[in-house]
């Protein structure tokens, strides 16, 4: 399972929550991705984004469909995915609509897929 997350957070304004009083700091970690790279990642992470429909299955698997924000039009199982944000398919995700969701992580299903991602996420930024 490969992941990209680094954008993400730079993708969030300041990597804080706002709130009417003051922004709280999100608390994040460092972890290593599958391409190597060290990301920082929430230490809570609460919205999530599939890039591939055994990525959502694994997600319901271990009870947190419910993080899930933004999923591939191939994303159908379990039922409860069907009702998900579609942001495009697995190879042409649109990436102004996954930038909307605000995920905290995005999980794709190859190293192919995670670079092809990157590098249309940079294009936009």
């Amino acid at each position: 399972m490969f992941f990209a997350v680094a954008v993400f957070a730079g993708c969030r304004s300041n990597v804080s929550i706002p709130n009417t009083n003051a922004p709280a700091t999100v608390a994040m970690r460092q972890v290593t991705d599958d391409l190597s790279r060290t990301v920082a990642v929430p230490v809570k992470i609460t919205r999530v984004v599939s890039l591939a429909p055994n990525l959502t299955e694994n997600i319901f698997a271990v009870g947190a469909g419910d993080r899930l924000v933004g999923v591939t039009t191939f994303c159908n199982y379990p039922e409860a995915a069907k009702s998900i944000a579609k942001i495009g398919d697995t190879m042409n995700p649109n990436m102004e609509s996954i930038i909307a969701l605000k995920p905290d992580v995005v999980f794709v299903s190859t190293a192919s897929q995670i670079e092809a991602f990157m590098k249309r996420l940079r294009r936009i930024r």
